[in-house]
């Protein structure tokens, strides 16, 4: 009876929060804002990093890179941990099969516009009248950049999203936005951005690399005046990221070091997000690491070289396709750029520190040729007869290393995420000089390929633009993009029938032994072609439908298209 009494007492409930800030409380001083701005970028880390779903890749980096013609989406097999981006991979995927990496990366897009949105709503307010002090408004346009940048990629991987510039009712049922329309408030946006933000205090300001500064916001202009086809306005805001003196490439010996802790806020760097290892929180498990779930480690190696982190991976396997790994050596066989990027299975076992393997037991180090007949080194059939989906060539350029580990941990990396880097500043300026027949623009195409140690090139043409952006910028999201864009996507990633699949076996052993029986010859690659099937799975790039990824089956059904009232989201074409 007492418990009935008192629990009719409403009053009772008001019990304070302990730890929280009241929310009419919050949003009125600068360490407000600043503390506001924080969450976008951990939102922005969320959505970069996060694997989500139980993925054990993240998604983001499915969404940018499977599509693409640069590497194999495989594993040690077909199918299996990696399906979902080997579906992406080969154009078989389906709006709803059970592919969560669209549905991660759309709903994490619009979840840092959210907080976007909490900051610039509540510190901007009506005309600006609620920045008072120089900070909120750089806060203020800090967020509105990283919003923009949500919505550019919003509109160049699904064309016509809702564009959301304020905080939603959660009655809201946003519709579709025509996709110049979008384009248009994403270029004003930067535009309007820019007055209230610092520069970078010149090359060695590794700081200014982690967050949106004045220069990372005009190169995001310039990528989306590029897109825009606005030719002009675009050589005017990368020409301003040039001359700003603020970046600059790094030497051709340190491009390996690019995508390591070693890089992290180097002069390259136009932006970054920022990883720093706390050890009062201790271990992140993943949820916000990008390299931790990364899935592009090496399979089925007895070791590893030294520099290399030593857990194995779970992923897949992620080798370069024929068609890069012919386009590079042809092109940059010796080059930095070649070496840093992809290694040979020759240059895997010998040209590599291998610890105590490289030394016999009386101290003398091992030949080319013995470390060619060790048993301990080169692949590891002890699953499968072959590597599937592998040319003969490995992936380096993101492979975690073991400088990047954070203290006593064997797998999670601390190397930050880079977003912008000064080398496709050049290359988007070049082509947008190539686009209006403006001869400035090859001086800095040619320092982007001089600076890999690549050919230089005579003349400034589109097509050279896209030879060198394709192997400056590969894996780094921009690929597909290009493809689409330039109108080249349905010849580059069309399925061919005769286009069958390279399988990695190694002459050291005897095939169809999974590695039990040595053949007496020296380690060696022997590269198997098979069809694999994913043509016969409907594989292959079909125009009109994958210029753009489908809305998520979740986002439509629960956000349907209301003819009546005009509200809702439209299937893109083809996905219907």
């Amino acid at each position: 009876m007492l418990f009935a009494a008192t629990s009719c007492k409403q009053s009772l409930l008001d019990i304070p929060q302990k730890g929280v800030v009241a929310y009419e409380d919050f949003y009125h001083t600068d360490e407000d804002a600043e503390s506001a701005l924080v969450a976008v970028y951990q939102s922005a880390i969320s959505l970069i990093s996060g694997a989500g779903n139980g993925i054990n890749n993240p998604s983001w980096n499915v969404l940018i890179n499977a599509p693409g013609d640069e590497l194999y989406w495989g594993g040690g097999k077909k199918n299996g941990s990696s399906e979902g981006g080997q579906e992406m991979n080969e154009f078989r995927h389906t709006y709803d099969n059970n592919i969560p990496h669209l549905s991660v990366c759309y709903k994490r897009l619009y979840s840092l516009i959210y907080k976007c949105n909490l900051v610039i709503g509540n510190f901007y307010g009506e005309e600006g009248e609620k920045c008072d002090s120089q900070i909120k408004k750089r806060c203020v346009a800090e967020a509105r950049v990283l919003r923009a940048w949500a919505h550019f990629n919003l509109a160049c991987y699904w064309g016509t999203p809702p564009l959301v510039d304020h905080v939603l009712a959660g009655d809201a049922r946003p519709t579709n936005c025509d996709h110049q329309v979008l384009m248009d408030w994403i270029i004003a946006e930067y535009k309007a951005a820019l007055p209230d933000l610092e520069e970078r205090k010149g090359q060695s300001d590794i700081s200014g690399a982690y967050k949106i500064t004045a220069g990372a916001c005009q190169a995001f202009l310039g990528k989306a005046q590029v897109f825009n086809e606005d030719w002009e306005g675009a050589k005017a805001s990368l020409k301003a990221v040039i001359t700003s003196n603020n970046y600059d490439l790094v030497p051709g010996d340190q491009m390996a070091d690019l995508f390591h802790v070693a890089g992290d806020g180097n002069k390259e760097k136009v932006f970054e997000l920022n990883y720093d290892y706390n050890e009062g929180i201790g271990r992140w498990d993943g949820q916000y690491h990008f390299q931790r779930n990364l899935a592009l480690f090496f399979r089925m190696f007895h070791n590893y070289p030294d520099f290399l982190i030593k857990t194995e991976g779970w992923g897949n396997n992620c080798a370069p396709t024929v068609k890069f790994a012919d386009a590079i050596m042809a092109n940059e066989p010796n080059s930095a750029r070649r070496k840093a990027y992809i290694a040979t299975y020759e240059e895997m076992l010998v040209d590599y520190e291998y610890g105590a393997l490289d030394y016999k037991e009386d101290g003398t180090p091992l030949t080319k040729e013995e470390k060619l007949m060790d048993p301990k080194r080169g692949m590891n059939f002890y699953k499968y007869d072959e590597l599937y989906a592998n040319y003969g060539y490995f992936f380096l350029k993101f492979m975690p290393w073991e400088s990047d580990l954070i203290p006593n941990d064997p797998s999670i990396t601390d190397e930050n995420r880079t977003i912008m880097r000064y080398s496709e500043v050049l290359l988007l300026y070049a082509e947008a000089c190539a686009m209006t027949n403006d001869p400035d623009g090859l001086q800095y195409l040619n320092k982007v390929a001089e600076r890999a140690g690549a050919p230089t090139y005579a003349a400034l043409t589109l097509d050279n633009v896209k030879k060198e952006k394709w192997f400056e910028l590969a894996w780094e999201g921009t690929r597909f993009l290009d493809l689409v864009r330039w109108g080249d996507a349905a010849k580059e990633l069309a399925f061919k029938t005769d286009d069958d699949v390279p399988y990695l076996f190694d002459e050291f052993y005897v095939h169809g032994t999974k590695g039990k029986e040595v053949s007496g010859l020296p380690h060696k690659a022997k590269i198997i072609f098979k069809d694999d099937g994913w043509g016969e799975l409907g594989g292959g790039f079909v125009p009109g439908k994958h210029e753009l990824y489908p809305f998520p089956f979740d986002v439509i059904e629960l956000n349907r298209w209301d003819e009546a009232t005009g509200t809702g989201l439209k299937q893109n074409p083809g996905w219907e």
